[in-house]
């Protein structure tokens, strides 16, 4: 199988990938919580390690191939912010 390369915005959850005694290894974006993309270890994935089980719109390069998919995150907003200011429901 080829390896396909394009650019993506992707859905999902942050979750851990590895674990490095207790340190967060790594972490990967669960799409429609079945599609496991990791997160490549660059400035802008290192700072998704600090959003563990939060969602969020990731924007980049997606990598597939026949073993694993990977995004390579360009950019990325949260999703489940809440802005206590304006929310009517808090």
């Amino acid at each position: 199988m080829a390896t396909d390369v394009y650019e993506d915005s992707l859905f999902g959850q942050i979750l851990p990938l590895d674990w490095d005694n207790e340190t967060v290894a790594g972490v990967v974006l669960l799409v429609d919580g079945e599609e496991e993309f990791i997160v490549e270890p660059d400035e802008n994935g290192e700072s998704l390690i600090e959003y563990i089980d939060r969602w969020v719109t990731a924007e980049g390069v997606v990598v597939e191939d026949e073993d694993e998919l990977r995004i390579k995150v360009r950019s990325y907003t949260l999703e489940d912010e809440i802005d206590y200011d304006t929310d009517e429901d808090w």
